[in-house]
């Protein structure tokens, strides 16, 4: 187990003497992904109590900067992987709104800029709104998104170590899959003449930056390797349109245009593998380079009418274009490695021992995609109380992917040194895919209290595709030479749906939905038999009195994926799917100084799959069993706000998870039928305590302690990935406009 302590520095006076410089501060969100709810010290905004004079202009605004402490004990991978909230100082959020006296403004009408989660938080999102109602509009957003995960029981190899039946132990501190990446993201658009109704501008541009270093595991030559690699990605796009109206009809035109790229690699010195044997693969050097490009055109059009007041029709274009290509160059040296070609190296002498002068992979490739999908939807109201409607879609694409492969290999065994190379093997693979899907729907509404809604849905589905070249995964041959093959399938195939619903408000106070939906679902890509499904969800809403509320949701999807493919049965290899979902809420406010929220949530999963696959053995024989995998998760949580003062608040929280997984049931995979039983049986808790003081109408101090506790199950690995870690945390909260 690791831990990590850090801690809040002792002078809080001068943190806020330094917060207060800076201009202080907003109020005390907490150190958990939700938002905090407002304290009953703050005055409630409105145009008599809020707003600074400026100029022209009307300003009001909150900023609040603090600091949060931190102490983890257990294991901090894990803590990083699910919060990774650090200590330091933050800017908890910001608020800055300058709104237009009487028209007066010549620049803009209102600028409202808004931020959060900056300094010690994973996330962190800035935005600006800037409007003239007559001429424009502009909307920016800049999101940080930090990622780290960094987990044990992640293709980690068998935790159930024996040198007799697997020659790999795990790794303690990890598995072999880990990110510390940094995702950054914005949106900006402008449109011009935002309140004419004949026509207005739409402009945007969109970039996208990812980076930073990832582990990846790579079976290769005989080994496991965990290696290290440089992700690396950019991405811009660009795009402009027009809303209008042109007589009756209203309309939208969307031209856009993306350009990315991806230049992540790896590059090693030596590297052992996972299997530390001698006489199984490792590298002395290992280099892979992988730049990928590509650019995408799109254009979508729509327009949408009503005739006569009865007929409501509307209609969607979208078209792509996208291109990409890529290369792969691969080099390495290093010793017993296993090329896996067929023929080659000749024997005698054996294959191993050797030492790889240079082993060289060279693969290009190029794929377009063209895209095109049409929406016609008409929805006639035929009385007051009756409405259909019916839409019709038509999807078709066609996704062509060439290839180039070529490789090198210099082995030296003893005194001998062989070569192999291969070049100029190509391959083309198409695939043509359309699909039509019409829905058809009715509402009938016998009161202002009930009504009932209905539906069928059909698809018709064909993909043809078409292979001709060589298979890259040979490697090549020695003995016999590559050979060209050519491959073509068609497919066709037909999917039905019913749906239907109701809405009641059988008292005043009481509300009740219900939908359902029973069909099929094709796969797009996947030559499998249609997905059977049947889906419901149920909800409620029940307001005895203003004071009290109650809310709750039933959800239950039953899906499963039959064992054949083109009507050919595969011998049981299906799929069984069932999840059930039930949340509650509970809203109480007795009196204007207290407010209290609970909730329970229970998330019910099953999932049977038939498969073959190969446990502890050294011939990798297979065996046939179900993998099973339970999901028990309950969820509780409880809120309350209290005024202890007319400037002092308190608010406080308790949030539980607890997943009870798979229970005492135990897998079998070596019986008859063998079983593998998969789950995640934990336990989270966090605590919560936040105090707020009203110091003076343009400042609050918020003071406050959050805990996490995770805990996991035995079940889940060898060595559980518990923590636990304290959060206090203080901040000041500076005001602009805000009255008394």
């Amino acid at each position: 187990m690791k831990s990590n302590i850090q801690k809040v520095p002792p002078l809080l006076a001068g943190l806020a003497l330094t917060v207060m410089l800076f201009a202080g501060v907003v109020s005390a969100q907490t150190p958990s992904p939700s938002p905090s709810p407002q304290k009953a010290t703050e005055t409630p905004t409105t145009s008599a109590n809020t707003g600074e004079d400026a100029g022209d202009y009307t300003v009001t605004g909150t900023i609040e900067m603090g600091y949060r402490g931190l102490r983890v004990g257990g294991d901090v991978n894990k803590y990083r992987s699910d919060l990774n909230y650090k200590a330091g100082p933050r800017l908890f959020d910001s608020t800055f709104l300058m709104q237009a006296k009487d028209g007066k403004s010549s620049v803009f009408d209102n600028l409202l800029v808004t931020s959060t989660g900056w300094g010690a938080d994973p996330n962190g999102q800035v935005r600006l709104s800037a409007e003239n109602a007559k001429w424009y509009r502009f909307d920016a957003s800049y999101r940080r998104l930090k990622y780290f995960r960094f987990l044990n029981n992640f293709a980690n190899p068998n935790w159930i170590f024996s040198p007799a039946t697997f020659s790999v132990t795990p790794n303690p501190i990890t598995g072999e899959h880990g990110y510390n990446t940094l995702t950054k993201l914005g949106d900006f658009d402008l449109t011009i003449l935002p309140k004419n109704e004949k026509i207005k501008i739409n402009v945007g541009f969109s970039p996208e930056r990812y980076g930073g270093p990832a582990f990846t595991n790579y079976h290769f030559g005989g080994n496991e390797f965990n290696f290290l690699s440089q992700q690396k990605s950019r991405a811009n796009d660009f795009r402009v349109g027009a809303d209008g109206k042109l007589g009756p009809i209203d309309f939208s035109v969307l031209q856009g245009f993306r350009l990315f790229r991806d230049d992540s690699f790896i590059s090693l010195g030596p590297t052992r593998g996972i299997n530390l044997n001698p006489a199984v693969a490792s590298f002395t050097s290992y280099n892979r380079q992988e730049p990928a490009r590509g650019e995408v055109d799109y254009t979508r059009l729509s327009a949408h009418t009503t005739l006569a007041k009865k007929l409501d029709i509307t209609a969607r274009l979208v078209h792509s274009d996208a291109t990409s290509s890529f290369i792969y160059d691969e080099t390495f040296a290093g010793s017993n490695i296993n090329p896996r070609i067929t023929g080659w190296p000749p024997t005698p002498p054996a294959a191993t021992p050797n030492t790889v002068n240079l082993g060289q992979f060279d693969i290009s490739g190029r794929t377009k995609r063209p895209n095109t999908l049409f929406d016609l939807g008409a929805t006639l109201m035929a009385t007051d109380k009756f409405r259909l409607s019916n839409t019709f879609r038509v999807e078709t694409f066609e996704i062509t992917g060439t290839g180039l492969f070529s490789d090198f290999f210099s082995i030296t065994r003893g005194t001998r040194t062989d070569t192999f190379s291969s070049g100029n093997l190509d391959v083309t693979k198409i695939t043509k895919y359309r699909k039509y899907q019409d829905t058809i729907e009715g509402d009938y509404q016998f009161s202002s209290r009930y009504s009932v809604h209905f539906g069928y849905r059909y698809g018709n589905r064909h993909i043809e595709e078409f292979f001709n070249g060589f298979n890259f995964g040979s490697n090549g041959s020695f003995s016999p030479p590559p050979a060209r093959t050519t491959e073509e399938s068609v497919e066709d195939n037909h999917t039905h749906a019913f749906l239907g619903g109701f809405k009641a408000r059988p008292a005043n106070n009481l509300t009740i939905y219900f939908d359902a939906e029973h069909g099929t679902a094709d796969n797009v890509f996947t030559r499998i038999g249609n997905y059977n499904y049947t889906n419901i969800r149920a909800k409620t809403r029940y307001t005895p009195s203003r004071k009290l509320s109650f809310n709750a949701a039933l959800i239950t999807k039953n899906n499963a994926n039959p064992s054949e493919i083109a009507g050919s049965s595969l011998q049981n290899f299906g799929v069984d799917f069932k999840s059930r979902i039930f949340s509650s809420t509970l809203d109480w406010t007795p009196n204007s100084r207290m407010a209290l929220t609970g909730g329970y949530t229970y998330n019910w999963v099953n999932s049977d799959s038939v498969i073959d696959f190969s446990y502890l053995s050294t011939t990798n024989s297979a065996l046939r069993g179900n993998a099973l995998y339970f999901m028990r998760n309950h969820f509780v949580f409880l809120e309350s706000t209290t005024q202890l003062h007319p400037r002092v608040s308190l608010f406080a929280a308790y949030r539980i998870n607890k997943d009870n997984g798979q229970g005492d049931r135990l897998q079998n995979p070596t019986g008859s039928p063998a079983t593998l039983i998969s789950s995640y049986p934990m336990s989270y808790q966090s605590p919560e305590a936040r105090l707020a003081f009203r110091i003076h109408r343009r400042l609050d101090w918020n003071v406050g302690y959050q805990y996490y506790n995770y805990s996991e199950s035995s079940l889940i690995s060898v060595r559980p990935q518990n923590y636990h870690a304290h959060l206090p945390y203080t901040s000041l909260r500076v005001y602009f406009g805000r009255r008394e």
